[in-house]
């Protein structure tokens, strides 16, 4: 049967929406809103409210996947028909224990959990740093070792989410083989846990963290160049995923599903990574994960490329998964997972001010709670007020968040506001 027959839409209008509805697109473009992402189910009156507060019209519905608007206030509503080329998102059985959202962290667990987690984390990258060594030199994959590593992790991600991803955040200027490869692992064992993968999570989190240890074996000064490859260095580069394939076989007691992970990592859903080009179906979806948060965490802290602030990266991401080369669902829920401004983010407002964020918004991610650390004059507030950036104040616009900061380099103590916040 053609997938496309499966899905029936509809354009109707925002006051036809009613809790239920399974909204698949917005009549703005998707930069120009404040949502993250434009496919949700509607789950309360409260999400349909703040469509129309934000100027949102019309909306394309999908009775596939939500119930239907009232049948005799839909009579002119036109029924739109699937894409040519669209296709459903990978559905693994676990998938129906994907929860509706990330819960809202509270600031003293994460707080608690960093300090745990600060712990596993650099232990973590100790160990990678001898994996990918020994890897280099030839030594075989020690799979106890890198199995206990992500065991180690998922332990920490299962706790908070929230205060892992900020730990890899904190990490956005380091570049290094072994610092990125523990990054994946994390942001995957996130999103698996966001997804329900709980039978296949461990699995993820190994192929995540070995998914680049094929470019051991590769040039160092290639690896590690951003400027523009040729053509004879782009072929050599597109060897690492088959490299590190063969090494993971070698090394024994590797799951097979892992070492597809390392295979396909680069492959893209419209055929056009490498270095098999697999199409679709294809490409197992773990891989499809990994070669998302793969993709997020290399523009974020600038492998091959420059470095990207997070809202750039989030929105090349989002472009991606519309000319098919990610899954455009799983994108949007990577989004969704990641946040614009995780908790413990430095950003600088346009009213020049600086603050550290305490509390995400996940109805308008540009807009979370913040501790300002230092005013418009650049003068340090130890003390300094707590403001929502989603109420407006005397500053108005200009109170907006404008880039965000690596606090190594600014000399902030994140760790140091966050306690004084969750106190």
């Amino acid at each position: 049967m053609d997938t496309r027959a499966l899905s029936r839409r509809k354009r109707v209008s925002v006051s036809q929406l009613k809790p239920g509805v399974y909204v698949v697109a917005l009549d703005q473009s998707w930069f120009q809103t404040p949502f993250l992402f434009h496919r949700k189910l509607i789950k309360d009156v409260e999400e349909i409210n703040l469509l129309k507060k934000n100027g949102i019209r019309e909306v394309v519905i999908d009775i596939a996947r939500g119930i239907d608007v009232d049948p005799e206030s839909a009579e002119s509503a036109a029924a739109i028909e699937t894409a040519p080329g669209e296709k459903e998102k990978p559905s693994p059985a676990t998938a129906k224990k994907r929860p509706s959202s990330l819960p809202e962290p509270t600031l003293r667990t994460v707080v608690k959990e960093l300090e745990v987690g600060q712990t596993i984390h650099e232990e973590a990258l100790s160990i990678a740093r001898t994996i990918f060594d020994g890897a280099g030199s030839g030594a075989p994959i020690d799979s106890p070792i890198a199995r206990q590593l992500v065991t180690n992790l998922l332990s920490s991600v299962t706790r908070c989410p929230e205060a892992n991803l900020l730990l890899t955040q904190m990490r956005r200027f380091q570049n290094e083989l072994f610092s990125h490869s523990v990054n994946v692992c994390v942001l995957s064992l996130v999103v698996g846990t966001f997804e329900g993968l709980e039978n296949e999570i461990a699995t993820l989190g190994l192929g995540a963290l070995l998914h680049d240890v094929g470019l051991t074996r590769l040039p160092r000064n290639l690896t590690r160049k951003i400027s523009e490859f040729t053509e004879t260095e782009r072929r050599i580069m597109e060897q690492h995923p088959g490299l590190g394939a063969v090494m993971l076989q070698q090394s024994g007691s590797i799951p097979e599903a892992a070492r597809r992970i390392v295979l396909e990592h680069h492959e893209r859903l419209n055929g056009s990574g490498y270095p098999c080009g697999l199409q679709r179906a294809e490409i197992a979806y773990l891989s499809q994960i990994v070669a998302v948060t793969d993709t997020y965490d290399s523009m974020l802290t600038g492998r091959n490329q420059l470095a990207a602030p997070p809202i750039e990266v989030l929105r090349q991401l989002y472009l991606q998964g519309g000319a098919g080369a990610f899954d455009r669902d799983l994108v949007e829920r990577v989004i969704h997972c990641f946040g614009v401004y995780p908790i413990g983010s430095l950003v600088e407002l346009g009213t020049g001010e600086r603050g550290i964020v305490i509390a995400p918004n996940r109805a308008d991610t540009l807009k979370p709670t913040l501790r300002i650390v230092s005013s418009a004059d650049g003068l340090a507030a130890p003390n300094g007020p707590i403001v929502n950036l989603a109420e407006r104040d005397s500053a108005g616009d200009a109170r907006r968040i404008i880039r965000a900061l690596d606090p190594a380099k600014e000399g902030v103590d994140v760790m140091a506001h966050l306690r004084l916040s969750a106190a």
